[in-house]
């Protein structure tokens, strides 16, 4: 049986958990749980401070793919090892505004076509909707 010890946080005395043992330093109060947690977050933080950037940007390049991206011949994963997560973060953001470019040209070309289509005569226009060839 592990004796007692006082808390870090609260300095009461607490009884360890038998599978913890010399390992715990704080009671299992949520307050005293809340404060090592955020103590041990700060000091990841101090330890690693591009840490968070680099979550952000991998999470970032995990999502917003379309399906087609998923099944291509460079793998994401190799191509961010090669070139680097900043690198990589780049050519995603020009990925993605090729990819509302070729959108709204897109858009563009049917709006086009549309006016063309209003400027055909009207008799064309009723032939082609009706369907005056019939099949046999």
């Amino acid at each position: 049986m592990v004796r007692k010890w006082p808390c870090k946080i609260c300095r009461k005395w607490f009884q360890p958990h038998p599978r913890a043992g010399p390992r715990q330093h704080t009671c299992s109060h949520p307050e005293c749980q809340r404060e090592r947690h955020r103590r041990s977050c700060a000091s990841w933080r101090d330890r690693n401070p591009d840490g968070d950037r680099e979550v952000r940007l991998r999470v970032r390049l995990a999502g917003d793919r379309p399906k087609a991206l998923e099944a291509d011949l460079l793998s994401w994963r190799s191509a961010r090892d090669a070139v680097g997560l900043e690198v990589l973060a780049v050519l995603e953001e020009i990925r993605q505004l090729l990819h509302v470019f070729v959108r709204d040209a897109v858009a563009r070309q049917v709006v086009g076509t549309l006016k063309q289509s209003s400027q055909v005569p009207r008799t064309a226009r009723e032939t082609a909707s009706t369907g005056s060839i019939r099949p046999p």
